[in-house]
């Protein structure tokens, strides 16, 4: 089996593990569930992952690549660190709007984490990558004069937060809008605030 089928195998499993948990949380998901969802053997997946958990420590790191990809390719067309963080807040909106599953998933895994140390981990790593990513595109905008002087660190993590708030749109409705809507309002209050 070539890496890029082994890859593509791989892939299902998580997207249905993500699926699953979405439907059934965490702790009512079941490998069967799974195995349903993706409609291969159990035995396949146990080639690639050993337990459920596996599984879905393996959903943090899908989701954070996947992401990670997407963003970058926005971020990157950009010509200046204003352009670029109102890009990732856009591009966060989009893909909530294109498939909110990973934006419900989400609570599920910091839920896990208050509990589980291994989610923790995982779930503290993909943050400490994302808010250091903003740390440089801040550091960048500070250095060419387009933001004031301003912690990279604090105004990372105030960002973060921010984009945080998109994931109340999986719970609930609003008559100010949709993700998007949020997304591009949140962005330019706390962008402004950031000005030279």
């Amino acid at each position: 089996m070539s890496k890029e089928t082994r890859d593509q195998k791989k892939e299902i499993i998580l997207a249905s593990a993500l699926s699953v948990m979405t439907k059934k949380g965490y702790y009512n998901s079941t490998m069967d569930d799974i195995v349903k969802e993706s409609k291969m053997s159990k035995g396949a997946i146990y080639h690639y992952f050993s337990s459920k958990k596996e599984v879905y420590l393996g959903v943090i790191d899908y989701w954070e690549e996947k992401y990670t990809d997407i963003m970058a390719k926005e971020i990157n067309k950009q010509k200046t660190a204003m352009k670029s963080l109102k890009a990732l807040f856009k591009t966060f909106g989009v893909q909530m709007q294109k498939d909110p599953t990973p934006y419900e998933c989400l609570p599920i895994f910091w839920s896990i984490s208050r509990n589980d140390k291994e989610f923790k981990n995982a779930m503290q790593k993909v943050y400490n990558r994302f808010q250091k990513a903003i740390e440089l595109i801040i550091e960048t905008g500070v250095k060419n004069k387009e933001f004031k002087r301003v912690d990279p660190k604090t105004a990372a993590l105030a960002l973060i937060l921010n984009i945080e708030g998109i994931f109340w749109f999986t719970l609930y409705k609003s008559n100010a809008g949709d993700a998007s809507v949020y997304m591009n309002t949140i962005s330019d209050y706390i962008l402004n605030l950031y000005k030279a």
